[in-house]
């Protein structure tokens, strides 16, 4: 049996306990009859609309990766492609942030691509949204400063931010892990895997079609946008809300989603009834009603595209 650490505690163990945690201080109050009569009262043909554009936006995102493994040699197919996306959603719902090595480990198993490249590929992936998710939410916030203005002083937020950044350890702990990182580059393997990673990560400065995978990462955040869109659109008690709501909704969703859980169950409708409730006085059992069926039809999608994707056995 391999030895329990530290990194093994934090990666298998934490997550489920924010998920359970922020679940009991969720639904501790919750009448689980007010979630069922929300959803027979939910537009089914827009709940249609919003799982498929769901699926839209992994489709997308298969894609565009595609688009930067081809400068490395590899050219998959489109139905290995939307594999990979599909498992990563799937274990991230098991084993929070484990996805994206398991799709690195797929894709480099089906090519001839080591795993450091695919590995390096898959973070130039993740900073595209990375960004674009930072573009929207400065949007976001300037867009909405008299509401935020609003919600802070109404909460204690802001001093609690506040503290943190001025907070001694997080800054020495800052400095450690960059001593800790110059440290490991020390290491002829560990240099190794970074140069490979490298290799991965700067092909997206010489692939062909820059401008398309450029719509194609635009196009990702659309597809989500529509998502929350018509999610909100068929629940009766947000379907009046107008296109700022949901535009701030979706970005306040996409922020909870950084907090490590199972499935992204806790933190993202802590996120939504934040915005909802919060910002916008919908009741907090309307916007965690809406919050509980968004969050489970997303997840029963991805769990029963990730059952086709183990079930097929690629070549």
């Amino acid at each position: 049996m391999s030895k329990i650490n530290a990194k093994t505690i934090i990666q298998y163990v934490v997550p489920p306990i924010i998920t359970v945690g922020l679940c009991f201080f969720l639904y501790r109050d919750m009448n689980w009859a007010d979630v069922m009569d929300g959803l027979n009262s939910c537009s089914w043909w827009l709940l249609g609309l919003f799982v498929l554009a769901e699926f839209a936006a992994m489709v997308l995102r298969a894609l565009r990766w595609r688009m930067q493994l081809r400068p490395l040699g590899a050219n998959p197919k489109m139905s290995v492609m939307c594999a990979s996306i599909f498992g990563t959603y799937a274990v991230n719902i098991v084993f929070p942030r484990l996805g994206e090595v398991w799709r690195c480990s797929y894709i480099a198993r089906l090519t001839k691509l080591s795993f450091s490249q695919a590995f390096g590929s898959m973070v130039a992936d993740r900073i595209a949204d990375m960004v674009a998710m930072g573009l929207l939410t400065v949007a976001t916030f300037i867009g909405m400063s008299a509401a935020m203005e609003h919600f802070l002083s109404q909460t204690d937020f802001g001093p609690r931010l506040q503290a943190l950044l001025h907070s001694p350890w997080l800054w020495v702990g800052a400095a450690i892990a960059i001593v800790g990182m110059v440290l490991l580059l020390r290491l002829p393997k560990v240099r190794q895997f970074v140069m490979r990673m490298w290799n991965g990560f700067s092909a997206i400065f010489t692939m062909e079609g820059k401008w398309i995978w450029v719509l194609l990462v635009l196009a990702v955040w659309v597809c989500y946008f529509f998502s929350m869109y018509f999610s909100m659109l068929a629940y009766p008690p947000t379907a009046h809300l107008g296109l700022k709501v949901v535009f701030v909704t979706f970005i306040f969703g996409t922020l909870g989603m950084v907090v490590p859980s199972t499935g992204g169950i806790g933190p993202w409708q802590v996120a939504v009834v934040l915005a909802l409730n919060g910002l916008y006085g919908v009741p907090y059992a309307q916007a965690l009603t809406f919050a509980t069926i968004n969050l489970t039809f997303t997840n029963l999608l991805i769990i029963f595209l990730g059952i086709i994707t183990f079930l097929r056995r690629p070549k």
